[in-house]
C-alpha cells in the first residue's frame, strides 16, 4: 500500500472504500518534496489535495491526512469563490473534527498521534474558543501555503463572533459518517472498540465483500449507500456554512419524510414519526392509541418472532438500559407518564413441537381477549405481524378486519412490517384500512442499522391536534421526529444526526431497488431464492422450517408473494458433545464462528482446504429460538439466510461486473457458507478447546456480546 500512495496518491484514495466517493471529487497529487503532510492548491480553477512526504511515508496516518483534504477540497470546491475567504475556519474545524473523531473511533494509538489536537477536536465538550481560533490561523496558513494568493487567504476569516456561535451550534453534527451513524440509538448501536462492531455483528463503515444474507437481523452498509451517507454529510455542512445548523437539519429531516410518505402512499409527509428502531415505534403507537382511551389492552401475536424488548415497549417500559438520546434508565420499569395498567396478552406463532399455530387458533385467542378488554371498558391495541423473523405474518389482514368490523371502533391496529419484506402498495393498502405501520429501513432494504418509522393515517395524526404525549418520550425522541403540533411542543429541539444519516444510507437502497424494474425483480428474486433454496434441500447437515407464507392478495408484479428467508435447523451430526439438533446457545456459538476467521483454531494435520473455509466471513441473521422435541426439552436455534433488496438491485455489486455473474457469486457464497457450517460441526470440540486456550478478556467481552444479541430489540 505504501508503495502504491508514493508513486500514485490518486490510485491510493481509490482504494481505500471510506474514501471512494470523495477520491472521484477532486484530483489528488503526490509532492515527494513537499514537508506538510497536505496542502489545497487551487489548480485549474479546482482545489486540489497535495500530499507530501508525512502522508506518503506513513502509512498508519495516512487514511487521516487523505479523509481531512479530500472534504476540505470538497467543501471548498463546492462554495462561490468570494465566499471561501468568509467560511475557511469553518471548514478547517469541520474537516478536523471528522478526521480526529474518526482516528479515535478506529482505535489509533495515543503515541502515533498525527496531530497534537486530535484529542480536543474529537472530544464532546467544546475546547476554549480563543485557542480553537489561534489553531485554525496556524493551520489555515500551512495547509494553504503553496501557490495560493496569501493576501486572499490571510489567517482574518470569519468575524469571531460568528465563528464561535457556529462552532457551539456545529459542534455535535461534525464528525465522519462511520461515527456520525454510530450515535443516536440505545446501548445495542454502540461499537466494541475492539472490532469495531455494533451488537448486531455490522459496522458503519462499508462492506465490500459478499457473504451478507443478515438482513432479517441488521446488514454493514453497502458501498453504494455509504457514499450516499457521504455525500449527504458533507453537503449537509456545507449547508450548516450558510445558513443554521438548525435549519440544515430540518430541511434533511423533511426530505427523508418526504421520500418515505412518496414511496409508501402516506397521505402527507407530516404523518411520518422517525424512530431509531422499530421498538422506539412501539412506544410512539402506544402514546397515540393512549390519546383515545387511557386505558389500553395490548394483543400482540408471534412475540416470539419479533424483538426482545418488544413486550416491554408494549407496556410503556423502557427496554435498554439507555434510551436512543442517551438518557441512562433502568429497564422494565414504567417510562414517565405511560400508564403502569397497560397489559399485554399474547398469543403464541408456534406450539410446543415448533410447528406453526392454526389461523383458526391464533384469531380465537385474539377474539376472546378482546372480548375481555372491551368489557373491562379498555381500548384494544391490536399489533398484525408483517413479517416475523422467520417470515411469517400473523395475524393475517383478512382475521384483522373481521376483528375490527365485530369490535368497530374500539380496536387500534399497528402493522408491524419492520421487515418491510413487502410492496409500497401493501403498506398504503394498510394506511387505507385506517391502521398505522412501523417500517425500518435497515432490514429488508439493508440500511444502516437502527433506522425506523411510524406511518400515520391521517385519523391518527389528527390525535395529536389534542393530544398530551407521556412526558417520558422526551428521552426518546426530538420534536422534529414528529409532526409539528403543540402536543409534541415539549420535546427536545434537537436532532438525531445518526438517525438521519442512517435513514439517507436507507433510502438510497430503497431508491435503487424500485429502480429495478418489476419484472426483472420478480426474474432475479425467483433465481436466486431457487439458486439457495437447491443448495440447503441438498445439505444434510440442515433441516429447512417449512415455508408456510400465508399468501396475499394478488398485484401485479408482486414480489412479496416468496418466502426471502431461510429458516433451519443445524443437526449435530452425532458428534457426542452436542445436542441431536443445536440448541440455542450452540446455534449462537456457530454464528459467532461463522463470522469469524478461525483457521487457526484447527488442529494440525488439517488439509488447506479446511484453512482455507474457515478463514472466510459469512453474515448469518442472528438465531431465532424454535420449539423442538428432539433437543431434550431446550429450545432450538434457527439459522436464518436471508435474501435482501440489496441482492436483487446488487447495489454492492463490484463496478464493471454483470448481475448474472454477481447473482451467481452470491449463490455460491451460500454453498461456501455450508461448507463452514460442516467444518464447524466436524472440528468443534477442538474449537472450542482453542478458543479456551487463546480467550482473553477481549474475545470473552465479544462472545458475551453477542450473546446478549441475538435476540435483538430492533424490530
Amino acid at each position: 500500500m505504501t508503495g502504491t500512495r508514493q508513486t500514485d496518491p490518486m490510485q491510493w484514495v481509490h482504494m481505500v472504500p471510506e474514501l471512494a466517493f470523495l477520491a472521484d471529487s477532486s484530483p489528488v497529487i503526490g509532492k515527494a518534496e513537499q514537508s506538510n503532510p497536505f496542502v489545497c492548491e487551487q489548480r485549474s480553477g479546482v482545489w486540489t489535495p497535495v500530499f507530501g512526504k508525512p502522508f506518503l511515508e506513513n502509512e498508519e496516518t495516512a487514511s487521516f491526512y487523505g479523509r481531512m483534504a479530500l472534504e476540505m477540497a470538497f467543501l471548498l470546491n463546492g462554495l462561490p469563490a468570494q465566499d471561501v475567504k468568509k467560511y475557511l475556519n469553518c471548514i478547517w474545524v469541520a474537516c478536523a473534527r471528522s478526521a480526529a473523531r474518526w482516528w479515535k473511533a478506529s482505535g489509533g494509538a495515543v503515541e502515533s498521534c498525527p496531530e497534537v489536537w486530535v484529542e480536543a477536536l474529537a472530544a464532546d465538550r467544546l475546547p476554549e474558543m480563543e485557542w480553537l481560533q489561534k489553531l485554525c490561523q496556524q493551520q489555515l496558513s500551512s495547509v494553504l501555503l503553496s501557490a495560493n494568493d496569501q493576501q486572499v487567504f490571510s489567517v482574518q476569516t470569519e468575524n469571531d463572533n460568528d465563528f464561535c456561535q457556529w462552532v457551539q451550534r456545529a459542534w455535535p453534527y461534525l464528525g465522519s459518517s462511520d461515527v456520525l451513524m454510530a450515535e443516536g440509538g440505545d446501548e445495542r448501536l454502540g461499537l466494541n472498540p475492539q472490532t469495531h462492531q455494533n451488537r448486531y455483528g455490522c459496522t458503519y463503515s462499508p462492506s465490500v465483500t459478499g457473504g451478507q444474507y443478515s438482513s432479517s437481523t441488521a446488514s454493514s452498509p453497502s458501498l453504494h449507500a455509504y457514499n450516499a451517507v457521504e455525500q449527504q454529510r458533507l453537503e449537509l455542512v456545507r449547508d450548516m456554512l450558510v445558513q443554521s445548523p438548525e435549519g440544515a437539519l430540518l430541511a434533511l429531516e423533511a426530505d427523508i419524510k418526504a421520500f418515505l410518505a412518496q414511496y409508501y402512499g402516506v397521505e402527507k409527509p407530516d404523518n411520518c414519526i422517525l424512530a431509531p428502531s422499530g421498538t422506539d415505534s412501539v412506544l410512539a403507537a402506544l402514546a397515540l392509541s393512549l390519546v383515545v382511551n387511557p386505558a389500553v389492552g395490548v394483543i400482540l401475536a408471534g412475540v416470539e418472532e419479533t424483538g426482545s424488548g418488544v413486550p416491554l415497549a408494549t407496556q410503556g417500559r423502557h427496554f435498554a438500559n439507555t434510551t436512543a438520546l442517551g438518557f441512562r434508565v433502568r429497564k422494565s420499569e414504567k417510562i414517565a407518564g405511560f400508564p403502569a395498567s397497560t397489559q399485554l396478552v399474547t398469543a403464541p406463532l408456534r406450539t410446543e413441537n415448533g410447528e406453526l399455530n392454526s389461523r383458526q387458533n391464533i384469531f380465537h385467542i385474539c377474539q376472546q381477549q378482546i372480548h375481555k378488554a372491551t368489557q373491562a371498558g379498555q381500548r384494544v391495541l391490536l399489533y398484525l405481524l408483517d413479517t416475523s423473523k422467520t417470515g411469517q405474518l400473523v395475524p393475517d389482514m383478512q382475521v384483522v378486519q373481521a376483528l375490527c368490523h365485530t369490535y368497530l371502533g374500539q380496536i387500534d391496529v399497528v402493522v408491524d412490517a419492520c421487515q418491510a419484506r413487502l410492496m409500497p402498495e401493501r403498506i398504503k393498502a394498510y394506511l387505507q384500512q385506517d391502521w398505522a405501520v412501523m417500517v425500518t429501513g435497515s432490514k429488508f432494504y439493508t440500511g444502516p442499522a437502527f433506522c425506523g418509522a411510524l406511518l400515520l393515517p391521517e385519523t391518527w395524526r389528527q390525535r395529536l391536534d389534542h393530544a398530551v404525549l407521556p412526558s417520558g418520550l422526551v428521552a426518546y425522541f426530538n420534536q422534529a421526529e414528529w409532526p409539528a403540533c403543540k402536543a409534541t411542543a415539549f420535546l427536545n429541539n434537537e436532532f438525531n444526526l445518526g438517525l438521519l444519516l442512517r435513514w439517507v444510507g436507507a433510502c438510497a437502497e430503497i431508491k435503487r431497488f424500485s429502480d429495478v424494474p418489476a419484472s426483472e425483480k420478480i426474474g432475479r428474486l425467483e433465481q436466486f431464492l431457487g439458486g439457495i433454496r437447491h443448495i440447503l434441500e441438498q445439505d444434510q447437515t440442515i433441516e429447512l422450517l417449512p415455508d408456510t407464507l400465508e399468501k396475499r392478495d394478488a398485484l401485479p408484479n408482486a414480489w412479496d408473494q416468496q418466502q426471502t428467508i431461510f429458516s433451519f435447523l443445524i443437526h449435530g451430526g452425532g458428534n457426542s458433545d452436542m445436542t441431536p439438533v443445536l440448541n440455542l446457545a450452540e446455534c449462537r456459538q456457530l454464528h459467532v464462528w461463522l463470522k469469524q476467521d478461525i483457521s487457526g483454531y484447527l488442529p494440525f494435520g488439517c488439509p488447506d482446504t479446511a484453512h482455507q473455509i474457515m478463514a472466510r466471513s459469512y453474515q448469518l441473521g442472528q438465531p431465532v429460538a424454535v420449539p423442538y422435541a428432539r433437543v431434550r426439552g431446550q429450545m432450538a436455534g434457527a439459522l436464518r439466510i436471508s435474501v435482501s433488496a440489496r441482492h436483487i438491485s446488487g447495489s454492492d455489486m463490484p463496478a464493471g461486473m454483470a448481475y448474472q455473474t454477481y447473482l451467481e457469486q452470491e449463490i455460491q457464497n451460500v454453498q461456501y457458507a455450508l461448507e463452514k457450517v460442516s467444518l464447524i460441526l466436524r472440528y468443534w470440540p477442538f474449537l472450542h478447546k482453542a478458543e479456551e486456550k487463546v480467550a482473553s478478556a477481549q474475545s470473552e467481552s465479544l462472545v458475551d456480546v453477542e450473546a446478549e444479541a441475538l435476540l435483538p430489540v430492533a424490530l
